[in-house]
This record gives C-alpha cells, structure tokens and sequence, in this order.
C-alpha cells in the first residue's frame, strides 16, 4: 500500500482537473413563424429563420428554435466554456444584423412538417407554431414563444457564412442549468432584428448536411464518476476508499479491466477538485 500512496503524493501537487470537450449538433431545430391562426411550421427543414422578412412575406417575424441533448456529459459536471457554431446560408441583405440566443422557459416541439422556403407549411403534431408550443393542442403562454428577456449570448451576421457564437458567463450559466437539471432544457430562441425589413437570415438545421448543421462545443470537468464516497468532490476521501481496493475489483475501476491499480489512480488525480 505504500508504493501507491507514495505515487499519490508525489503527483497529486502537479495534477488538475482534466477538463472534456464534447460537440454536439442539435436534437431539435425548428422556425416560430408569425402568423396569426397557428397553422405554418418547418419542423423536418433544412434551415431555420431569424428575424423580420421583407414585402412579399408580409413584414413578418421569424424567431429560430434550437435545443441540444446533454446526456452525454455526466452528471455533476462542472461547465467552463461553451461555443456556437452556424451556418448562414441565405440572408434578406447582406447588412449586418445582431443575432441573440435567448433561453426558452417551455418545451416545445419539431414535427416532420417540410418546408422549402420562410413562409412554412401546414404545421404537424407536435411542430411549435407562432400559437403553439406542440400542434396542435398545446399554446404558449404567450404568442411567438416563451423565452427569457435576457440574451444569452449574440454576435453581429452579415452575408453567408459560418459564424461563431463565443462562450460568456451567461452562456456557460444556461447550459450548467441544463445539465443539472435535465428536465429545465428547453434551448435556445434564436431572435434577430424584429424592426427592419428584410433583416431576416436563415441557418441551416440539424436536416442540412453535416458540417453545416448547428454545432454546440461544450467544454466540461466530470467529476461525480470519480466521486466514490457521494460528498459532490474527489477528494482526499475518494482517494483513500480507491488506495483500499489496490489490487481488488472496486470501488474505483475507473478503466474497467478487473483491478485497481496506476491507471485508475492517474485517472482520479486527474479529476481532483481542489
């Protein structure tokens, strides 16, 4: 047991927490299109709008829907950075508009309606339309959608291309929620100029080809995994109850080969919480 607890101390001052890096692309994407009966979605479409259109499609707005599945990071994680990427692929002009995430406070739903332009469909159980959260008996508190007033995080979009929505606190803050509390993530609205005609750009959905698709970088610390005795740290604690398996199955065969031994004990230094 000495030899173990001898690499321990000999590593623990110089290891930190190793932090993850996961992409995701989004696990629902849809448009809320102004309209005043409910009836026009684009669930199952290649892209989704946001902003004001111009004369032919009735000045009207268009507000993009996007949520991302966190399952994947574990529980107890602690968020350090989280990126946005999208796609512009047509915009109303090439002016630079201002484009802001805002956090839904209600679920709402894609449906498999098809849409090839920014006038929508007939919705389909259960799309979010202008009325609806899911087609077609569920409303929104409020016409448009229910979001926070807060804008989590925006950047400035001219003409076609790829832009990036930078990590901020606020950014980090909303996907810590939703990974904390799982059944609180109902994403992002996405909200561009609502005054100016023709403000309108559109980005390609989850339905685009890959590497057009929205892509979420997040950039996280486990540590629950490597929490042995359930107090929310790997501590001195955990690494006592490991030291005391050397040898046997567990607790603390973080690898999964049979025995605890080295690996597992670099994999715990690793995660230390300070």
């Amino acid at each position: 047991m000495i030899k173990p607890l001898a690499i321990a101390l000999s590593v623990l001052a110089s290891q930190g927490a190793v932090a993850d890096t996961i992409v995701l692309t989004t696990s629902a994407d849809n448009t809320i299109i102004e309209e005043p009966t409910g009836l026009y979605s684009m669930g199952a479409a290649q892209y989704f709008f946001a902003g004001r259109v111009g004369v032919n499609g009735g000045g009207t707005l268009r507000r993009g829907a996007i949520k991302f599945n966190f399952n994947a990071i574990p529980a107890g994680s602690t968020i350090t950075s989280v990126e946005l990427r999208m796609t512009c692929t047509a915009a109303g002009t090439t002016a630079s508009q201002t484009i802001g995430l805002r956090r839904f406070t209600a679920s709402w739903g894609e449906g498999p309606s098809q849409a090839f332009g920014g006038g929508g469909t007939i919705a389909q159980n259960p799309d979010c339309t202008w009325l609806h959260r899911f087609y077609p008996n569920t409303s929104w508190a409020t016409p448009g959608g229910s979001f926070s007033s807060t804008v989590s995080v925006s950047r400035a979009v001219s003409t076609m291309g790829t832009y990036i929505w930078p990590s901020n606190a606020q950014f980090v803050a909303d996907v810590q929620s939703m990974v904390s509390n799982p059944a609180g993530n109902f994403g992002w609205c996405v909200v561009g100029n609502e005054v100016t005609m023709q403000s309108v750009k559109r980005f390609d959905s989850r339905e685009s080809i890959a590497t057009a698709r929205p892509q979420l970088t997040v950039t996280y610390t486990p540590s629950a995994v490597h929490d042995l005795n359930g107090d929310g740290r790997v501590n001195a604690a955990d690494l006592a109850l490991l030291l005391a398996a050397w040898g046997t199955a567990g607790p603390g065969d973080f690898n999964n080969d049979g025995t605890v031994g080295p690996t597992d004990l670099g994999i715990i230094l690793a995660m230390w919480t300070p």
